[in-house]
């Protein structure tokens, strides 16, 4: 059974973010979060998850925190795992705990990875 993360992730690439599949893979965002040495305890919203969420957050209509929270509880739900709770406080929390070197380095793969051209089927 995949992990949280990947779970999340699936759910986005088959939603809003099938373009983000090529652009930002999770091989990067581990390599980000590694060098700028992140640390965390093994949670709900670990930085991987954070992440896919504040993707889907950013790319959704409906930006709100609970909007993003409803979803992933959805996610999670549908895959069979337990529900998190609907509040938005830990997920609010764990967006604060990201260093914003992390966001900086990711922002500039996804814009170097745009700028070389995505792949033909999402143009």
């Amino acid at each position: 059974m995949p992990n949280r993360s990947e779970i999340l992730k699936q759910h986005l690439f088959d939603s809003v973010a099938r373009p983000w599949q090529d652009i930002l893979p999770a091989s990067t965002i581990e390599t980000i979060l590694s060098e700028a040495k992140v640390r965390y305890r093994n949670r709900l919203y670990t930085p991987m998850m954070t992440i896919w969420a504040m993707v889907y957050q950013v790319l959704y209509a409906d930006k709100s925190l609970s909007n993003t929270v409803k979803w992933l509880r959805k996610c999670l739900v549908l895959a069979g795992e337990a529900a998190p709770a609907s509040d938005t406080g830990g997920y609010s929390k764990a967006r604060t705990r990201l260093p914003e070197i992390v966001l900086e380095r990711l922002v500039g793969e996804s814009g170097a990875a745009l700028a070389q051209g995505g792949a033909e089927a999402h143009l």
